[in-house]
């Protein structure tokens, strides 16, 4: 039996955020993740809700159903700090518009926003969330495949 889609969509997506130019490897799929300087600047994916709809009514419906996620660039610096959050954004939006691909079929995204949180810590951090949708269709009793 497969992952549930959840995990297998957010795979995916780091998958297609590893190696970019800005963030490169340091791309996770964590929404609490301590950031040492060598770890900045990096990424963090994460699902924060999702709706679903009937598509079928029958025993086993098929729920047509649409995952809002975030991918939050993170950058400790004391200089430049927007110039290279907006580089990483760049580099994301880029990188996901291509969509991915899970179960041999592709889902495509659409970027729905942005929104900026600060940390005044050691070193200034600052937070770029980007959000996004992704539609995709499952079967009530098949929640790791795709319909």
């Amino acid at each position: 039996m497969a992952y549930h889609l959840h995990k297998q969509i957010r795979d995916a997506i780091v998958t297609a955020l590893t190696g970019l130019t800005t963030t490169g490897s340091r791309v996770y799929a964590n929404r609490l993740m301590p950031l040492p300087d060598a770890m900045s600047p990096t990424l963090l994916v994460t699902l924060d809700e999702e709706t679903a709809t009937p598509a079928t009514f029958h025993t086993n419906p098929i729920y047509e159903r649409e995952l809002r996620l975030s991918v939050a660039a993170v950058c400790k610096a004391t200089s430049g700090l927007d110039d290279t959050l907006d580089q990483i954004s760049k580099e994301v939006e880029t990188a996901l518009a291509a969509g991915i691909t899970v179960g041999g079929r592709r889902l495509d995204f659409t970027y729905t926003g942005m929104s900026f949180d600060d940390d005044q810590a050691d070193k200034p951090v600052g937070i770029k969330r980007m959000a996004f949708t992704v539609p995709f269709t499952a079967a009530a009793n098949a929640p790791d495949a795709l319909s």
